[in-house]
């Protein structure tokens, strides 16, 4: 076994286990290469001082007497702030006047097991020791501590901070601001509700027109010092009040709100829809609005005679039902439902969500409307759960808990994940500011709907939510998704889903229109941190490190001549020779597999997948990626020889000239195959944990035609003959 290449085996797999470590690699070169070594932060032009807080509730006035023109940096006591900290924000303050207020992201400390589940003694110790945080446990490597669990943060989110701190642990304010505020508020002002003070005066302003006043740093300049921290969430009954009734009184009125429910053919759905409507929901004025696009005679009758039931169990129950026969258009629906509306508010509700008869699920109207109220909000969401599997005990898992804008597209945060414990920071469990949320289940106020325009009704099956969304954003508005309000949505009932070809083509060409539309939130999301993965889908919230085969590949035409045209040869000739003898004599094949080494190869092709999207960090309009993973029993390996090659189709039985394309393969983890093949007596099979494949293509870097997907191991072709690539003369 070559020494360096099992060395260079093993510091790829610890990368691929730890891409925080590798993404914070960089981000602590780039801050040295901004300040240096040694960083001055007084030379950038404010003074910094630092003020040490042990939690959010204690007074901010104490023994400090603060300066108007004094930047003061709070650090929470116990971590560890980085040495670039006080340059990082003072150059912050001083690039632009109006700022006031600055917090920066963080991250935890730990052992590798309890940051990356893996074993102290896994790797060894030059592979580690460049990721160990300094001083730490020089005769221990089981008590020594490294860094992970980064706490990615939004920008600006007011609402977010009325549910939780979610500042964190280190943040900066302008001297003249807590003056201020202890000045009009008193002395013993908490911490949290200092910043909470600040960020209404912000907002107020921000709503006026006036310049960003607070700024979200996304660089981590705080090591919390465990990790049971993470999971503890400052929130404050005192800040919700004050919260409920910033620029308005409480109202105590019961404001109608105006229920669309938009349905065909559907009545036994709707019913259940209804039924747990009534039954269950607590909130008291509301009226129904049913609009029904072209549902059969007996459907309707069906729902007539529903409506008819309701009103006699009801008497007061107001409720309308509008038919007209039209081609599917949710947006046009809606805007139909709403145009009848009686209400001040508007809640789009699909015919599938089901009302929860617990506690909680009874008030979901009421927690939802406690945003849709302030001035500054736009369309609020609720968390929306799948209905439970019959023999899954698990728990509920979540189908919406908000949307986030990735580089991708538009997508749906925690959908299908076991809705458990506290998920990045209370996703699942607090209440968030993000850039959209489902209309499956949306509540806004009528006049901001109005004004808005209500649904763009060329967007008539999917991201018209998220369009709208889009639009109160860059009004000025701020959408909340408020996971207090639990409701079950038994997804796409009405419809199906988006599986087909057709619908596939169709939900592009909407993302497509939605970018045209929106050319500034193109990959990019104020409310997910840019530090998160964008390229690919991920439920979760996970580091976004761009390794190798994350980035584009470039595919290399082997031509008719030189050295490739004689190593193309020489790979086919082994698979011709192979490809006769099983055409002609079984036994006889399995004899040359056994001696050339064929019998020990293995080759996946998971999936092959077209997506508009981005490669790495590059935009791309027409996507291929293929995913799946080679490895070779009773071998160590290693530094196994991998590359990928697309071969024309047509052209597989003329030697003379076969057109193929090869892409060179990195390593990707793939820690199931490995589980496989190397948990197992029987072999000799070691070092396939990197067997991965991922490779990402611009189709328009192909020629037209089909290929068969076949990968080159140790010189030797396997094709999968049951995976193939087609790229058509034009785009469909």
């Amino acid at each position: 076994m070559n020494m360096n290449a099992y060395e260079k085996y093993k510091q790829e797999l610890f990368a691929q286990k730890t891409p925080y470590l590798q993404w914070l690699r960089g981000q602590e070169a780039e801050l040295e290469s901004r300040y240096g070594r040694q960083p001055k932060q007084g030379a950038l032009g404010k003074q910094i001082y630092t003020l040490p807080f042990s939690s959010c509730m204690e007074s901010v006035q104490g023994e400090c007497v603060f300066c108007a023109d004094v930047v003061y940096l709070f650090v929470k006591s116990g971590g560890m702030l980085s040495d670039y900290a006080a340059a990082v924000f003072a150059e912050a303050f001083s690039q632009d006047a109006a700022i006031v207020f600055a917090y920066a992201d963080e991250d935890y400390r730990g052992s590798l097991r309890e940051l990356y589940d893996i074993d102290d003694d896994a790797f060894e110790e030059k592979i580690v020791a460049p990721y160990r945080l300094a001083g730490q446990c020089a005769d221990s490597r089981r008590c020594a501590h490294y860094r992970g669990a980064a706490w990615f943060k939004p920008d600006f989110s007011p609402d977010t901070l009325a549910s939780f701190f979610y500042i964190g642990s280190v943040f900066a304010v302008r001297g003249d601001q807590i003056l201020e505020m202890t000045t009009k508020y008193g002395n013993n002002l908490s911490i949290y509700e200092l910043v909470f003070r600040i960020f209404m005066g912000a907002l107020d302003r921000k709503r006026q027109g006036s310049a960003e006043e607070i700024v979200h740093i996304p660089e981590v300049l705080y090591t919390n010092e465990s990790l049971t921290d993470m999971e503890r969430l400052d929130s404050s009954e005192e800040i919700r009040a004050l919260y409920r009734t910033h620029t308005e009184e409480e109202q105590g009125l019961c404001e109608k709100i105006s229920v669309i429910i938009p349905s065909k053919d559907n009545a036994g759905v709707l019913q259940k829809c209804l039924q747990t409507l009534v039954q269950y929901t607590k909130y008291g004025s509301y009226e129904i609005i049913i609009v029904d696009n072209g549902s059969s005679s007996e459907q309707k009758m069906c729902i007539t005679h529903m409506i008819d039931a309701l009103r006699a169990e009801k008497a007061d129950l107001a409720i309308q039902y509008l038919y007209q026969k039209s081609a599917f258009n949710f947006s046009a629906m809606c805007n139909a439902g709403a145009q009848l509306a009686d209400g001040p508010y508007l809640l789009f509700l699909n015919d599938d969500i089901e009302i929860m008869d617990t506690e909680d699920g009874r008030q979901w109207l009421d927690r939802m409307i406690v945003y849709a109220r302030k001035s500054h909000v736009g369309a609020v969401g609720a968390k929306l759960y799948y209905p439970s599997m019959p023999g899954e005990n698990v728990g509920y898992r979540i189908q919406h808990a908000g949307i986030a804008n990735m580089g991708i597209g538009p997508a749906h945060k925690l959908g299908g994940m076991v809705d458990r414990g506290c998920m990045y920071h209370g996703h699942n469990t607090q209440n968030y500011d993000l850039i959209a949320v489902t209309a499956a289940c949306m509540l806004i106020r009528k006049s901001v709907f109005d004004d808005a325009g209500g649904f763009d009704e060329s967007f008539p099956v999917a991201y018209n939510d998220v369009e709208l969304c889009f639009r109160l954003y860059l009004r000025g508005y701020f959408n909340v998704q408020v996971n207090e309000a639990v409701l079950i949505h038994h997804e796409s009932l009405s419809r199906g889903q988006d599986t087909s070809p057709e619908k596939q083509r169709r939900l592009a060409e909407e993302k497509r229109k939605l970018y045209e539309k929106h050319v500034s939130l193109n990959a990019r999301d104020p409310f997910y941190s840019p530090n998160l993965v964008q390229w690919k889908k991920d439920a979760a919230y996970n580091t976004g490190y761009l390794y190798v085969f994350d980035r584009q590949a470039k595919p290399l035409l082997l031509e008719n001549s030189g050295e490739a045209e004689k190593r193309k040869r020489a790979v086919f000739k082994w698979y011709d020779v192979r490809m006769r003898l099983y055409s002609k004599c079984g036994p006889a094949a399995k004899i040359y597999d056994r001696l050339t080494g064929y019998h020990n190869m293995m080759f996946q092709v998971d999936s092959i997948c077209y997506d508009n999207g981005i490669i790495g960090d590059k935009i791309t309009d027409n996507n291929l990626t293929i995913e799946g993973w080679c490895a070779v029993k009773n071998v160590d390996n290693a530094d196994l020889s991998r590359k990928l090659w697309l071969i024309a189709t047509g052209e597989m039985r003329s030697l003379d000239w076969r057109r193929v394309y090869e892409l060179d393969i990195a390593p990707k983890l793939r820690e199931d195959v490995a589980a496989v093949l190397e948990n197992n007596d029987k072999n000799n099979t070691e070092n396939t944990a990197l067997s991965g494949i991922q490779l990402s293509i611009e189709k328009s870097a192909l020629k037209p035609g089909t290929y068969c997907v076949g990968v080159v191991c140790n010189n030797r072709l396997l094709c999968h003959r049951e995976k193939y690539v087609h790229i058509a003369d034009t785009d469909t």
